[in-house]
């Protein structure tokens, strides 16, 4: 994730979003993003530097939360909306990179854990530890 606001990068990030093809399923965005590394003629070879790039954008992310009340928090998330905006798009491109070199549907992934984890988190008021 790239640092935007003051850091450099402007609202002009998320305008052009409008002039890119867009997806619309999940499937979609792991197609566009098979399709990309084709064309820039990248394996589809299982790489570890892609569990190390999404670590460091998780860990991109919480920092700008880490150590702050809610209150800090949501106002963070106001100012900073491009700073998550591009870490969450960022992390799910990626994803779906990783997806695709360890031959993983992301789709199929999802709805393979979904029962399973609305099972264990059902009733529970909230999914952090108190």
């Amino acid at each position: 994730m790239k640092k935007c606001g003051s850091r450099g990068r402007t609202s002009w990030r998320l305008r052009i979003i409008s002039s890119m093809k867009r997806v619309k399923t999940i499937g979609g965005a792991q197609k566009l993003v098979k399709d990309f590394a084709r064309r820039n003629k990248w394996k589809d070879a299982p790489n570890i530097d892609k569990f190390d790039h999404l670590h460091e954008e998780l860990i991109e992310m919480s920092s700008l939360l880490r150590y702050r009340s809610e209150k800090e928090m949501r106002k963070i998330l106001k100012t900073r909306r491009e700073d998550f905006v591009d870490g969450v798009g960022d992390l799910f491109f990626g994803l779906c990179r990783l997806a695709n070199q360890i031959g993983v549907d992301v789709e199929d992934a999802f709805n393979f854990v979904h029962p399973r984890i609305a099972k264990k988190f059902k009733g529970k008021k909230t999914e952090v530890k108190p």
